[in-house]
């Protein structure tokens, strides 16, 4: 396989790129509640409310933990999600979504990591409780090592490239791209400081949103009931 050699990272071109919601304030994420909730976009995550910010923040905590025990030392900030290459289906959850792309070799030592799906399911996956609702793909009920060694892991990009197919990443795609599913993208974690990057990436391109699938199980489960 030919892997990419850029991540992609979507935003919403009103707020622009490299921001992460977790970084808000309770007063922030109101705002963002009121003025989103009712947004028409292929999935409205901020039509939950508070729910979801605390879901996410919650994920968000467990990645940090998960880097600092990797490598061995805190990570600088919160992180930026982007994808491998492109995966215009993440448009789907903006207004008005645009990218940027950002080639890997401008990434140091720490920099860039990739989990999949995403960091949602290390949620299930370190035992968490999340509230009411689970959001993203969170373990399956036939859950093991064996048949799904992706969950749980942090990797640099030679470690994906080396366990692309040892870790099954690769048939978990081909399942969900057969399906029209969500997570047909492997998710990228910036942990770079953003205005050099915003500066020296400055070319935004507008994204049209691939269209999806969702499928009413545990394995589709965006926003169900835990």
């Amino acid at each position: 396989m030919q892997f990419a050699n850029y991540v992609s990272h979507y935003f919403e071109n009103e707020y622009g790129p490299l921001l992460n919601i977790c970084n808000l304030d309770s007063e922030q994420r109101n705002r963002i509640i009121d003025r989103e909730k009712d947004a028409e976009t292929g999935f409205n995550r901020f039509s939950f409310g508070e729910e979801f910010f605390d879901f996410r923040l919650l994920a968000d905590d467990l990645l940090l933990d998960l880097y600092a025990r990797k490598f061995d030392e805190r990570p600088p900030r919160r992180p930026f999600y982007a994808v491998l290459g492109d995966a215009d289906v993440v448009g789907g959850i903006y207004r008005d979504p645009w990218k940027i792309r950002i080639p890997i070799d401008q990434f140091g030592p720490g920099e860039l990591t990739f989990m999949h799906p995403d960091h949602f399911h290390l949620v299930s996956f370190m035992k968490k409780t999340g509230g009411k609702k689970s959001f993203g793909f969170q373990l399956p009920e036939d859950y093991s090592e064996s048949k799904y060694p992706y969950f749980g892991k942090l990797l640099t990009y030679e470690e994906l490239v080396e366990d692309y197919h040892r870790l099954k990443i690769d048939q978990h795609l081909d399942r969900e791209r057969e399906n029209n599913g969500w997570y047909r993208y492997v998710e990228a974690q910036i942990w770079s400081e953003p205005e050099t990057l915003r500066s020296k990436y400055d070319t935004a391109y507008k994204v049209t949103p691939e269209t999806w699938t969702h499928l009413p199980s545990e394995r589709q489960n965006i926003a169900g009931e835990l």
